[in-house]
């Protein structure tokens, strides 16, 4: 199975890409590429967003060598997108419904006729709000953080620095130290177990399970 990743950023891409390797349980060989950005652009969300309304866009769904797009945006700056979106704070109770909300502007940007004609190649990523907080239930020493969707970045920075590193070090482009935050998520079991513990990670598994049900059965 062939994945093209569209993220705010390497560190996204490499999180995601742990991701998928521990729900596939390495039980498929899966090709796993990055779209956007490319190499260490600066990208961040303004860039997706008009990425999302590009002709590139429509260009790079005609390879034939991705069966799916995997969309991955933070929604902490939603506010500042002027879609009208509200931030939620850590109201986790209004998550679900937010997410629709992040997922509507998107489409919008996408384009409703390419969106409809393609949505069965199109997984959304919402990081509600970082895809730090994603990170946490791995790393967390108090349970209360699992479940955190506000101030994720500076929880996991705390855990960084735990281990003698910081998140913002030089080396934050290529990932590297993303790559050792996730890698628990290689393993298929913790990534089950524990990303049920934060409600936008639990979310987002769930919708890789209802996409994928046939096959991960």
């Amino acid at each position: 199975m062939r994945f093209a990743i569209v993220s705010e950023g390497r560190t996204d891409f490499i999180v995601l890409k742990n991701l998928l390797f521990g729900f596939f349980n390495k039980s498929r060989e899966n090709h796993i590429v990055n779209l956007r950005p490319k190499d260490k652009e600066p990208f961040g969300w303004g860039n997706l967003l008009k990425y999302l309304s590009s002709q590139d866009f429509r260009e790079d769904f005609k390879d034939e060598n991705i069966d799916y797009v995997m969309i991955q945006i933070d929604t902490n700056e939603c506010a500042d997108w002027n879609e009208g979106l509200k931030h939620i704070g850590d109201n986790a109770a209004e998550i679900n419904n937010f997410i629709e909300q992040i997922t509507s502007v998107l489409i919008k940007k996408i384009g409703d006729e390419f969106y409809t004609a393609n949505k069965g190649k199109i997984i959304f990523a919402i990081c509600v709000h970082e895809i730090e907080c994603w990170l946490l239930p791995f790393h967390a020493t108090q349970p209360a953080h699992y479940s955190k969707i506000v101030g994720c970045a500076n929880a996991i920075e705390q855990v960084a620095q735990k281990n003698g590193y910081s998140i913002h070090q030089k080396n934050y482009q290529d990932g590297k130290h993303y790559d050792s935050l996730s890698k628990e998520m290689k393993e298929n079991k913790a990534l089950f177990q524990k990303g049920k513990l934060n409600p936008g990670l639990r979310i987002f598994i769930d919708s890789l399970v209802s996409v994928f049900q046939t096959e991960n059965n």
